[in-house]
């Protein structure tokens, strides 16, 4: 379920969040430069004009500014307990209170990215809606290529593109490791519903943006996608339910395998995150974990 929902959307949510991927060692100097680079990708992916970018690149700069101020206490704080879980390995509990900070952060970062890509979103002319169109088309058919491939190799992209991810905090899998994310990941929802959905929401978008939809109207509507799920079909919940338990399976299970050298990284990785986004903050703090 961790598909690109809008892409622009989903970069400037992305690039808020400072690219989290890229590690400590980059991570500042991509949260630093986060508004030249989505304003490259925003201008590459709708096709902008000079007079668009200049118009939009105040509420970038103000949403960015919000972002530092108001979202970055929450990322300290994931990392913070997430370091701390695993110093002493992870428990369901542990990795129930991690998602459940990670709904919250989605959550805020979706909603401050809808209120930035709005303005720019209503201020396209007709060519560009029929770009972001046809865009949106070649996604779906990649989408559908994808969910016509036989089951076998859906399985193992999936356990491939997994393994790729855990890596970077853990360093090579182990034949044991890569069973586990083989077993947990081969029963994991299918994706054709979670398309299907995604491209009826595309088309929404672009019919909403052909009336000339106001700001505020799209904003809205991608709030309702993205943030609060209001329309979202009771098969894609349900897999929703099935993939956090899933995550935790996976986290609990791997913990049990960590080697010393592996648990070291993951610490370091998830302490150095936590010392960056403390250090991006004009006034260093952590957000309440509730849980």
């Amino acid at each position: 379920m961790t598909s690109p929902l809008v892409s622009l959307v989903r970069l400037l949510a992305a690039g808020a969040a400072a690219l989290l991927l890229l590690g400590c060692s980059g991570m500042q100097i991509a949260y630093n430069t986060a508004d030249f680079f989505i304003e490259r990708y925003a201008e590459d992916y709708l096709g902008l004009d000079s007079a668009q970018m200049e118009r939009w690149a105040p509420t970038l700069k103000s949403a960015l500014a919000e972002h530092r101020q108001a979202e970055l206490p929450y990322l300290a704080a994931f990392f913070d307990s997430a370091q701390n879980d695993a110093r002493k390995g992870f428990t369901r509990a542990d990795v129930r209170c991690l998602l459940d900070q990670l709904e919250v952060i989605y959550r805020r970062h979706f909603m401050l990215a809808a209120g930035t890509a709005a303005p720019l979103l209503a201020d396209l002319d007709r060519s560009q809606i029929d770009a972001l169109e046809a865009r949106f088309r070649e996604e779906a058919r990649e989408d559908a290529d994808d969910a016509a491939r036989p089951e076998a190799q859906r399985v193992a992209k999936r356990v491939e593109r997994y393994a790729d991810n855990m890596r970077w905090w853990l360093g090579e899998l182990d034949a044991r490791q890569r069973g586990i994310v083989r077993d947990v990941v081969a029963d994991l929802p299918e994706s054709a519903t979670w398309y299907s959905y995604r491209d009826r929401k595309r088309r929404e978008l672009i019919a909403l943006l052909r009336r000339g939809a106001s700001p505020e109207r799209i904003e809205n509507f991608l709030t309702h996608w993205l943030v609060d799920y209001s329309d979202m079909p009771a098969a894609l919940e349900r897999g929703q339910i099935q993939l956090r338990s899933a995550m935790t399976d996976l986290i609990v299970r791997l913990d049990a395998t960590f080697s010393d050298a592996q648990r070291r990284r993951l610490i370091d990785r998830l302490t150095s995150l936590r010392r960056d986004f403390l250090r991006l903050q004009r006034d260093p703090q952590m957000a309440p974990v509730a849980c």
